[in-house]
């Protein structure tokens, strides 16, 4: 797990506590492969997700019409920030992220991806 910390919208305290949500957020939730968190303006936080595949193909959208809202409520719920989650497309794509915006990546279920 990498973590850099925007100092601008929120304090160290503030992003630790974000990062140990996400984290256990992540670690609840199987389905998740890999996660993204950014800093974008003020306590608004967008979380990029990549899916694992369904069991009968490699469909991941099921899984996320199932369920992208009720993850997004639970991020605002645990991380007290505005949560905008986004479902990337595949495993291996990778969104525009600068350095000092990322709050988390998160990727133990998917170890082969280099970071």
């Amino acid at each position: 797990m990498d973590l850099a910390i925007n100092r601008f919208s929120i304090d160290a305290q503030e992003v630790a506590a974000v990062t140990d949500c996400l984290t256990k957020w992540y670690a609840a939730n199987d389905s998740v492969r890999h996660l993204w968190a950014v800093q974008e303006r003020g306590s608004l936080i967008a979380v990029y997700i990549t899916l694992e595949p369904t069991s009968d193909g490699d469909d991941a959208l099921p899984v996320w019409f199932a369920k992208g809202h009720q993850w997004a409520n639970e991020l605002c719920v645990l991380t007290r920030c505005e949560v905008q989650l986004q479902l990337l497309g595949s495993n291996y794509e990778r969104p525009e992220i600068s350095a000092e915006a990322m709050i988390a990546e998160l990727s133990w279920r998917d170890p082969w991806i280099s970071e």
